[in-house]
């Protein structure tokens, strides 16, 4: 079931355990998450995305064999109207400009 998509706006290599801190206010991982994920691949850094994401009237895909496994290239087909902005052009602007302080 599809109830929304999302663009990327910004994208950033994140090594620093301040900075991943500092966007604490824009995810939902917990502190332990962060410390496992850290301590798993400590020479690879953390990915940090922001995403601009609209809401869709929901639909429902039917799950095909193809789409199994790390495939996100499949066109999945889909009539999809360009949906509505889950937050204002003026708030996304906002917090871009305030992800974009912390990790550059």
């Amino acid at each position: 079931v599809i109830t929304s998509y999302a663009e990327v706006l910004a994208e950033s290599d994140v090594l620093s355990d301040d900075k991943i801190k500092q966007l604490s206010q824009f995810h939902i991982w917990s502190d332990p998450y962060i410390a496992t994920r850290r301590n798993w691949m400590p020479d690879k850094p953390m990915k940090a995305v922001f995403l601009k994401v609209f809401k869709v009237p929901e639909f429902e895909i039917p799950l095909k064999s193809e789409y199994q496994g790390c495939k996100s290239w499949i066109d999945i087909n889909a009539n999809l109207s360009s949906g509505e902005s889950a937050l204002g052009q003026e708030e996304i602007e906002l917090r871009l400009e305030k992800f974009r302080e912390i990790v550059n």
